[in-house]
């Protein structure tokens, strides 16, 4: 059984993005220039030494509701739209263009963090017609992830001094071959345009949201993807179905943070292109996972190990990393997208729903 599917991921994206821009007018914009250096995938020289210039703009949304603890817990996170565009001079997959939903909050003093998520678009994938060096990204769509720290000077009370520091990835989860996907790193140096954040104020103490109450519940995950098969022909353009199923239990320690554990069990119909066809290539897992909230959104990050050894799987170990939205304000209802990776190399994007008994 096989199943052909593009970019699945691509309407979901598109509707985060549409939903943080109901928010109304931004309270911030942002611009930047970026520089930075494409770091080699896998030992291949091609790309290692590559620069990279470009342009980075944005539109954030400040969420500055002291009536709401995760407002006032997280000092004034910003949740935005990011485009960009980055010049890779002597590149084998061309430019890159970006898309993103973006997060960013204070750190320590006049340092903060940001973590982006979303799709790029090379001008030049690989094609064994017209450039056969190209063995990193197959597709014209990818993911796009990033995560840095900005240093932020305000230079009046309506204009901000920004310099970035990040680590960018890009790739496609399998859904179009080749996959060894690109690395970047990046620095920025911008100006950001509105109300300048209220500095050096003291966060609440840790426990200090009274109407809280820890409390924990059981949960069902079920999620599915789709990915190409690592044993095809390069060029084979078929798509098999991925499944995983959670069974586990969260515990609300906090309002934003959470742990919790599950039996996790996944299922790869790619592999049954190597695996014997009297065995089911299901691999059940121990599974733990901690989760950091803001308002609706989760970002939740786990590591597993499976329970017996599989030879198409190299390691013991694997990560999880999801972001989901809670649908109602106290709701058992959550629907998202993760990644099932093995270090630093992702095996498929899922899409999952949660429901929290």
């Amino acid at each position: 059984m096989t199943i052909r599917l593009h970019k699945i991921w691509l309407p979901l994206v598109l509707l985060v993005l549409l939903h943080t821009a109901a928010e109304g007018q931004p309270t911030h914009y942002a611009v930047s220039g970026t520089y930075g250096s494409v770091i080699a995938t896998n030992g291949s020289p091609f790309d290692g030494r590559s620069p990279t210039g470009g342009i980075d703009v944005a539109a954030l949304w400040s969420h500055n509701d002291t009536s709401r603890f995760w407002h006032r817990f997280w000092d004034e996170p910003m949740i935005g739209v990011r485009m960009n565009y980055a010049h890779i001079w002597n590149s084998v997959a061309g430019d890159r263009l970006g898309l993103a939903w973006t997060l960013n909050g204070p750190f320590i003093g006049h340092i903060s963090w940001v973590y982006s998520v979303g799709f790029s678009m090379y001008t030049k994938p690989y094609s064994i017609t017209h450039d056969t060096n190209n063995i990193f990204i197959g597709s014209s769509l990818n993911c796009l992830i990033d995560l840095g720290f900005i240093y932020e000077q305000p230079l009046s009370n309506a204009l901000t001094l920004t310099l970035t520091g990040k680590l960018v990835h890009s790739s496609n989860g399998y859904m179009y071959k080749p996959n060894h996907g690109l690395n970047y790193l990046q620095a920025e140096l911008g100006l950001r345009f509105g109300p300048a954040r209220r500095s050096y104020r003291h966060r609440p103490s840790f426990f200090s949201d009274s109407s809280f109450h820890a409390y924990g519940r059981p949960f069902i995950l079920a999620s599915f993807g789709a990915v190409m098969s690592r044993y095809d022909d390069i060029d084979d353009i078929i798509y098999y179905p991925t499944y995983m199923l959670q069974l586990g239990y969260i515990q609300r320690v906090h309002p934003c943070f959470s742990v919790g554990g599950a039996l996790d069990i996944s299922y790869n119909f790619s592999h049954r292109r190597m695996a014997p066809t009297d065995e089911l290539p299901v691999y059940p897992a121990a599974f733990g996972f901690f989760d950091t909230q803001w308002g609706h959104l989760t970002l939740r990050l786990g590591l597993a190990h499976y329970l017996a050894y599989y030879p198409l799987n190299w390691e013991q170990y694997y990560e999880r990393v999801a972001v989901y939205y809670r649908i109602g304000d106290a709701g058992h209802h959550l629907v998202g997208a993760g990644m099932k990776v093995h270090y630093d190399h992702i095996d498929f994007i899922e899409w999952s729903y949660i429901y929290e008994f």
